[in-house]
């Protein structure tokens, strides 16, 4: 690998890195897309990392950021961090740190989806409503209370 390869990588990452947060992991794969190699990869990493470009704990916060914004539940965001290269601990850290009322997260997504109502649902309205909730990563408990609560308005 050359000098010129190695100064269209370290562009390439930091282009990446002004467009969004990445974790170490999800760069790094980026990265070997591009066709760097292991270690220069990890080297590069590092040096972001040591700039204040790249940081796991910011890539954490804005995902949880995201995915609260499009109305997911915990069981969700947590099933997709794996995908994403987030770390799970960090994410635990920082749900138990912010204190996230998911009780108010599955109303406020319960309400922008059905709106308000105050006719009765029949079993198989209901029965599909539970399953978009559900779908969406909140427990039983919460898509109750949900249901429950935009019932009563």
């Amino acid at each position: 690998m050359d000098d010129k390869e190695k100064q269209k990588l370290k562009n390439y990452a930091v282009w990446l890195l002004s467009r969004q947060e990445y974790s170490r992991k999800l760069l790094g794969q980026k990265l070997r897309q591009k066709g760097a190699t292991d270690e220069y990869a990890e080297s590069l990493i590092e040096w972001l990392c040591d700039i204040g470009y790249l940081d796991d704990l910011r890539h954490c916060e804005s995902y949880l950021n995201r995915q609260l914004a499009k109305g997911l539940g915990e069981k969700r965001v947590m099933m997709d961090a794996i995908n994403k290269g987030v770390d799970k601990s960090h994410l635990t850290q920082l749900i138990e740190q912010r204190e996230i009322d998911w009780f108010a997260v599955a109303q406020q997504t319960y309400e922008k989806k059905y709106g308000y109502s105050t006719k009765q649902l029949d079993y198989q309205e209901k029965s599909k409503r539970v399953r978009y909730m559900m779908y969406r990563g909140f427990s039983y408990d919460q898509i109750d209370f949900a249901i429950q609560s935009q019932s009563e308005s």
